[in-house]
């Protein structure tokens, strides 16, 4: 896997066996960093012509309401509108990330061609965006 982008509290990288971008989030991130992060999703979900993401939340605590607000408000439906259409989760331990996750993922209108996924295992993760 290639290292796209780093900040203090997340990774991504472009993963050319599925192809998907790959998330890996670390610890509380709220504000600038969580959509500086975003805002680098979205950029090379469009560069790289992606439409699946791998996002692994495993370590990563709660989002803040604000930022749970701007991601389903700003980040999303331009991430869609670019293509996302997968999404393969691996699952939090912290439970408050799981709910701000499942709210996050409420907010997606059934009209949109979207599918997110929650495992515990990444390579099952990777299958399941292959397939998509």
């Amino acid at each position: 896997m290639q290292l796209l982008f780093e900040n203090p509290h997340c990774r991504i990288f472009l993963d050319d066996t599925v192809p998907a971008l790959v998330q890996v989030w670390d610890g509380f991130v709220t504000g600038e960093p969580l959509r500086d992060a975003h805002e680098a999703t979205l950029r090379l979900l469009q560069t790289h012509q992606l439409g699946r993401i791998l996002a692994d939340t495993r370590a990563m605590r709660v989002i803040p309401r604000a930022d749970q607000q701007w991601i389903t408000e700003h980040f999303l439906p331009r991430a869609l509108a670019a293509g996302f259409r997968r999404s393969a989760i691996l699952v939090a331990e912290d439970a408050f990330n799981r709910t701000s996750i499942q709210n996050i993922l409420a907010q997606i209108t059934p009209e949109e061609v979207f599918e997110a996924r929650h495992f515990h295992d990444t390579e099952e993760a990777r299958q399941w965006l292959r397939l998509g």
